[in-house]
Formats: C-alpha cells, sequence, structure tokens
C-alpha cells in the first residue's frame, strides 16, 4: 500500500472508532460490511508490519483493539487494565544443529530442514543429548477409547519416533474415521512425550496425516519458536523427521516400516525398541519477550439468573514480515485474523448499544501469539479474569468469511458439546441450514483458539460459514475459499481484495448474535458430551 492508502486506513479506522463512541445509548445499529471493513482496513495495513509477536505492530494493534473497547465504555477486566500482560519466551534454532542416528552397523547424518527439524525450550539442555530410539507407534493413550499405546512400558530417558495423526485415520476408522482428534495434533504428542519422561520425540511426517506438507514444517520450524515459561519443559528435544529419512532410519535398524506401521494400528501396539541410539547436537539462544491479550466486560442484565459470561474471542497477531522476500515482505493477515478481529469489534459495538436486554455477560478477548501455537489463549484461559465456573462457552472468530453469503453454516468443534445443537437452533432462527462439521480431516479444531479453551474445560466452537453460496452462484463462497486456502493462507498476498464480499463476515455476526441470546436465555449452561475427550 501507498502512503495516502495507508493514511486513509488509519483515518478510516479511526471514524469507525469514534462513530461507535459516539452512538452510545442511541438506537441499536446493525452491524454493517462497512463497519468491518474499516477495522480490517486499519488492522492489515502495512503500518503493523504482519503483526509478529513482539514487534512494533502488534503493540499497535492490541492499542487499536483497547482503544476500541474503551471507547464503547466496556469495562477493564486486569486490575483496573484492558492488557493482561505476560512473558513469553523465544527460543531460536542453532542453524549448526546436528542429528545423528546411529548403531554398530552404521550411522545417519541426515540434513537439517530437508529431512528433520529440531528445537529445544530448555535453557539447561546440554549441547549434546543421547537416547535408545524406540518406536511409539502413534503415542495415545486414550482411556475412553480403550486405546493404550504405551502399555506400562518404561520410557524415561528415551527417544521417541512416533507417528502424525491417529490410527485408523480412514472412513470408520478407530477413532473418528478422517476427522483428526486432538490425540493426532503433533502438539499431544510431545505433551505425552514429555509427560512419560523421554528425553526427546521425533515425529515422522506425512502429508496426508499432518494436513500439510514439509514445506509447512520447515518453514514453521527454521526460525524462532515460542513459549510460555510457566509451562514445565520437561523434553530436552522435538522435531520432526521426513517420511523418507524415517524409512532410512528402519533400514538402519533392519525393520520393515510397513509392518511397524501395521502394528502400530491395532490396539494390541506395544512400544518397540529399534536398537538404535538418536544423538542430537544444538545450542539454541533464548529471549524474553512481553506481549498482552486485550480483553474487555461487558455487564449484562442479570434477570432472575446466576451470573453467567460468554467469551467471544479472535487472535490478533500474524506472521510478520520476511526480510528474505522480494517486493512485498509484509504478511498483513487481512483474512488470518483482521477478519476475525472486526467481526469481533462489531459485535462488541453491537452488544454495547443493546446491554439493558443482555442476560448475561460478555468478555471480548483479543488473543496473542496463536500463530505460535495458540500460546495467548492457553495462558488467558489458565489465568481467567472472570471465574471459569461462570464461563458458559467461547465462541472464537477465525478467518471469517469475507466473500459473501451462504446458505449453510457449521461449528468446528461443535460436535464436542451440547452447542451443536445451541448453533443448530440459531441457524435455523436465521433461515440457515446447519451441516455437520466440515474439513474435520485439517483437524480444525486443533489449531485455532479454541481448542485452549476446552482443554480448560469450557465448550468451545469456531463459528464457519458454509459451502454453498446465496444467489445464483452457488458455489463462489466456496471457490473464494479454496483458492484463499491456496494462495492466500499465510502468504504475503492475504491482504484486502476488490471482489470481497463482507456481507458474508456480517452473517456469521448476526449469527453469534442468535448464538449468544440463546446461551444467555438457557436453563442449563452447554456440557460436553459423554463421548468428548474434553469430558471431565
Amino acid at each position: 500500500m501507498n502512503l495516502n492508502r495507508n493514511r486513509a486506513a488509519v483515518l478510516a479506522a479511526v471514524v469507525a472508532i469514534l462513530a461507535a463512541s459516539g452512538c452510545r445509548g442511541a438506537k441499536v445499529r446493525p452491524i454493517t460490511p462497512g463497519e468491518i471493513e474499516a477495522h480490517i482496513r486499519f488492522l492489515s495495513d502495512d503500518l503493523l508490519e504482519g503483526r509478529r509477536t513482539g514487534s512494533r505492530g502488534l503493540s499497535l494493534a492490541g492499542l487499536y483493539h483497547e482503544s476500541c473497547f474503551q471507547s464503547l465504555g466496556l469495562e477493564p477486566v486486569f486490575n483496573g487494565r484492558y492488557r493482561q500482560t505476560f512473558d513469553l519466551k523465544g527460543a531460536l534454532p542453532d542453524p549448526a544443529a546436528g542429528l545423528e542416528i546411529f548403531n554398530d552397523s552404521g550411522i545417519l547424518s541426515p540434513r537439517r530442514l530437508d529431512d528433520y527439524v529440531v528445537a529445544s525450550f530448555r535453557e539447561d539442555c546440554p549441547e549434546g543429548v543421547e537416547g535408545e530410539l524406540v518406536y511409539a507407534g502413534y503415542l495415545i493413550q486414550a482411556p475412553e477409547r480403550n486405546w493404550d499405546d504405551i502399555k506400562g512400558a518404561d520410557l524415561k530417558g528415551k527417544v521417541l519416533l512416533v507417528e502424525i495423526n491417529e490410527p485408523g485415520n480412514e472412513p470408520g476408522g478407530v477413532f473418528d474415521g478422517l476427522d483428526m482428534t486432538y490425540y493426532g495434533r503433533w502438539i499431544c504428542k510431545f505433551e505425552k512425550a514429555s509427560e512419560l519422561g523421554a528425553a526427546g520425540c521425533l515425529i515422522i511426517h506425512n502429508t496426508k496425516g499432518a494436513a500439510y506438507g514439509w514445506e509447512v514444517v520447515r518453514n514453521s520450524w527454521s526460525g524462532e519458536q515460542f513459549f510460555l515459561p510457566d509451562r514445565e519443559q520437561k523434553l530436552f528435544f522435538r522435531g520432526w523427521i521426513s517420511g523418507e529419512t524415517a524409512e532410512q532410519v528402519f533400514r538402519l535398524a533392519g525393520r520393515e516400516r510397513g509392518s511397524l506401521l501395521a502394528k502400530a494400528e491395532k490396539s494390541d501396539f506395544v512400544p518397540v525398541p529399534l536398537d538404535l541410539k538418536a544423538r542430537v547436537r544444538q545450542r539454541p539462544s533464548f529471549r524474553i519477550v512481553p506481549t498482552e491479550n486485550v480483553a474487555a466486560l461487558l455487564r449484562g442484565k442479570r434477570g432472575g439468573r446466576k451470573e453467567r459470561t460468554i467469551v467471544i474471542s479472535a487472535h490478533y497477531d500474524h506472521l510478520g514480515m520476511d526480510d528474505s522476500l522480494q517486493g512485498d515482505r509484509i504478511y498483513n493477515g487481512a483474512v488470518d485474523n483482521s477478519s476475525a478481529s472486526a467481526t469481533m469489534l462489531a459485535l462488541a459495538r453491537y452488544f454495547s448499544e443493546r446491554a439493558g436486554d443482555l442476560k448475561a455477560d460478555l468478555l471480548f478477548a483479543a488473543v496473542t501469539a496463536e500463530e505460535q501455537n495458540l500460546l495467548g489463549s492457553d495462558y488467558f484461559v489458565r489465568h481467567l479474569p472472570v471465574p471459569a465456573a461462570l464461563v458458559l462457552a467461547d465462541l472464537n472468530l477465525e478467518m471469517t468469511n469475507v466473500w459473501g453469503e451462504t446458505e449453510d453454516v457449521f461449528g468446528i468443534g461443535a460436535k464436542h458439546s451440547d452447542l451443536d445443537e445451541v448453533l443448530a437452533r440459531a441457524a435455523r432462527n436465521l433461515g440457515l441450514t446447519y451441516t455437520p462439521e466440515r474439513l474435520g480431516e485439517l483437524g480444525f479444531f486443533f489449531r485455532s483458539d479454541q481448542i485452549s479453551f476446552a482443554r480448560g474445560g469450557i465448550p468451545a466452537v469456531w463459528l464457519h460459514h458454509g459451502v454453498v453460496s446465496r444467489g445464483k452462484d452457488k458455489e463462489r463462497v466456496a471457490l473464494a475459499y479454496d483458492e484463499y486456502r491456496r494462495a492466500g493462507y499465510h502468504k504475503v498476498t492475504d491482504e484486502i481484495k476488490p471482489n470481497w464480499d463482507l456481507r458474508g463476515a456480517v452473517q456469521i455476526a448476526r449469527w453469534a448474535e442468535e448464538i449468544i441470546d440463546i446461551l444467555a436465555e438457557a436453563e442449563t449452561p452447554p456440557e460436553f458430551k459423554p463421548t468428548s475427550s474434553f469430558k471431565r
């Protein structure tokens, strides 16, 4: 964007804030495409330099949210402040790191980034860590599904080689078939390895199971990674190896890859020592990075009910800048996630004008470091500014529809709780078709902030548009979304486009309004389904 467009975007955003603050107490105004666009134009402007964790641009985005909340008269919730400040630690990988896998017969020295990636979140990690290599299948313990890959094996001090995803990742499979559960996510593998006292964990990559190619792993693990210092770090190292490298490892062990994988697909699997050792040498560097969530409370009318709170969340960080690129270097993140932040801010404005008939408190949460493995929402849920027992649900907004209205909607993760019925009823009230969750094989529920709330015992959902467009061109939205995922997601091309139709975002906001009203009126709070892994 040139300087004039930059100034215009800032001006439009300021006008939007002033208009909202100047109309409090007036007639309730519906959310409009123009209102949402004004927020997007500021948050995705070059001025904010891609809103990377720890950057000046992200601080500006936080200030913007704070200013909006304050102008609407929402209450600060962190001891008189809108900002929840906390520290992250950045771990910069060692470009000279090395991985060796060996026995008396030979040694493998795969190439960093091309064949493997590795990192450590322990500042006390020795320069060299060595351990016996054990194939641990999918490394899943799921008692509610009668599945245990460990069978009591002592894996302390071992280096675990594990599969991504879960067994039966096919129609009718043993877990949820093609749909990924939390057990299939890479973060769950590292958590389980840490719980078991392993020295390290290496995940075998495959594109279908991970839901993305090796280049995504390579790019994500080539630079600085962040973690929360108040989370205990037990693993000395964590990482991935490519499928081709895994084949070489099994050959060195004298094992046949296919037969081991077949064993891992069965419930009687037990960990298999490979008679190999793995050695990682690395000297990562660390730094402290202050950051903040921004949140505010809108108090609703109580009526005769107990206090209850509904969280509306959206992350406001993105990927920053890449100086290695030629030309445009800024990841503006207009869809991911300025569209969602804008929709959340519009909902805050809307409900601030009708607080008098609202029967629940609304907690608007702009969380940070989502792109760094959901760290902001993780911290927020563990340090809630309201009693957790009073929180009914989290409605998370993520990459909100900018391509036009649809005839249908669905909720990512809604099937885990009674929110499924609430979302369906709200959709029907608006004349929308509510469909079962789509794209479950991509594990979206576990890749955005709603999972932090679910892990904290709070029913949570990502509100998602459907695939059938309103109007004559029934495929317009679905095709535009697919094109965005191909050519815009996590790329510098994620900018405002002239063919956007923000009536799609307004539709999601309208659906959220209806859901909030139903939840506020409900006699009983939503609960997790008995079959959900989040049921406590």
